[in-house]
């Protein structure tokens, strides 16, 4: 019995020598006649090259994929960020401007020489001009920094000016029925003077830099 089995085991060991002798050639025909096909070592190199040179092209094309990609979503943020500040600052000036004709309504009806039967007196629409003015200047001062210096300037100016008037009406009484211009005519005329300044700075020199501030203000909207 032990006999056989040696028997068996070396008849085993002669067919696994035979196969793998075979597997082995087997191999070397394969690449036998892909060298032959490929043209031998040369055109291997020349293969390996190429498909090197085209591992790179789709590694840099991944690249500029990924990095035009990535300028894309930054441009689309910064048009978001721009949109966003736009209609910011497109609001801020409609709010400015509401209270820059309100503030100009209330310079001409206080200043304008023939006041309108029945309306409020003069006292009252100088009160209500301070109102105004003081309204217009909360608006901007903490809103300053969404315009250029050079509206800036413009701005400040108006103010300026405007404050000016403001003073110039406010230094003598009001009322031109007031006692204290009965007893002193001089007084009077000197009232007059002031606001025939002021109507003058207001018509002149306020107009003048409200219509420059609006068209700064159709720039910055692309009107």
């Amino acid at each position: 019995m032990h006999c056989l089995l040696q028997k068996i085991e070396k008849k085993v060991a002669g067919v696994v020598k035979i196969y793998e002798c075979y597997a082995y050639r087997t191999v070397i025909m394969i690449w036998q006649e892909a060298l032959e096909f490929l043209g031998g070592a040369t055109a291997i190199s020349v293969t390996i090259g190429y498909l090197g040179k085209k591992a790179i092209e789709a590694y840099l094309q991944g690249r500029v994929e990924s990095h035009k990609n990535e300028l894309e979503k930054i441009a689309t943020e910064h048009s978001i960020r721009f949109q966003s500040l736009h209609t910011t600052r497109a609001e801020v000036i409609q709010e400015f401007y509401e209270k820059l004709v309100a503030l100009d309504e209330a310079l001409y009806s206080t200043l304008r020489p023939l006041q309108v039967v029945g309306d409020q007196g003069l006292e009252n629409k100088v009160g209500e001009l301070s109102i105004q003015f003081n309204k217009l200047r909360e608006c901007y001062l903490p809103k300053r920094i969404f315009f250029e210096k050079g509206i800036c300037e413009l701005i400040d100016n108006i103010l300026e000016t405007a404050k000016g008037v403001f003073y110039d009406i406010t230094t003598y009484p009001v009322d031109i029925e007031d006692t204290i211009y009965k007893y002193d005519r001089d007084l009077l005329q000197e009232r007059h003077q002031f606001w025939k300044k002021a109507r003058e700075i207001h018509q002149n020199e306020i107009t003048e830099l409200k219509g420059q501030l609006e068209d700064e203000f159709r720039k910055l909207l692309g009107l």
